[in-house]
């Protein structure tokens, strides 16, 4: 009899141990699809924050490329504004009485064949006075800079780069002769100046923030160097 409970209580033993094995089993499968699935909400909420984060990130990207953009030409502008007074000063005039490219590194506009800095009826090409801009090269150490070659919009006219335009252009300051580095940023601001309001060719002080409004509140500018 003492032996036939012995054996009875081990079997129960080996009963509970297997049921607690079991139990642990389902116990653990549970837990494994708890924390390996995704409610649709949480899915949800992981679309948006990576939308979000995409988003900013493309915010940031384009507002390093617009300052680099402005970079190249505020560089640019202060470069030809500088060459230019010097070239004015040892020689007694500009080096053009017309008009030409600030740089040689331009692309073609909508409806034209040839590379440019202007597209209007009067195309300035980046051939246009080539010899009177190549002139600058001693007092640019040798060099063309470029302003920045993103084409910006004025209603259904590209603007892009940079312009001078000389003495034949009859433009005036309060009167006194001037000429102007014509240039075209993004933003509502013109970074070198001073510029003065459009339109031209007769200016009138005091001078501005920007000479006027392109498309997506960039800016043209007209910065005025004597001609007396």
């Amino acid at each position: 009899m003492i032996v036939w409970f012995v054996s009875l209580a081990k079997t129960r033993s080996s009963l509970n141990n297997e049921i607690t094995r079991i139990n642990l089993r389902a116990t653990l499968k549970v837990m494994k699809k708890t924390t390996s699935a995704f409610t649709i909400v949480e899915l949800l909420i992981v679309i948006v924050v990576i939308g979000i984060l995409a988003a900013i990130t493309i915010t940031a990207f384009n507002g390093i490329q617009n300052r680099a953009e402005m970079t190249k030409t505020v560089t640019a502008v202060r470069a030809y504004q500088k060459a230019l007074s010097m070239y004015k000063t040892e020689n007694g005039t500009y080096p053009a009485a017309g008009a030409f490219c600030l740089g040689d590194q331009y692309g073609v506009f909508t409806g034209q064949a040839t590379p440019s800095c202007r597209q209007s009826n009067s195309v300035i090409s980046v051939t246009t006075s080539a010899a009177a801009r190549d002139a600058l090269k001693p007092y640019l150490g040798g060099q063309l800079p470029m302003p920045s070659t993103k084409f910006m919009m004025g209603g259904t006219t590209e603007y892009v780069g940079g312009q001078f335009y000389g003495s034949s252009y009859n433009y005036t300051l309060d009167g006194a002769p001037v000429v102007t580095i014509q240039y075209y940023v993004k933003g509502p601001t013109c970074p070198v100046g001073p510029v003065y309001a459009a339109p031209a060719p007769s200016f009138t002080s005091p001078s501005v923030a920007r000479s006027g409004t392109l498309d997506n509140n960039d800016s043209f500018c007209y910065l005025l160097l004597p001609n007396s």
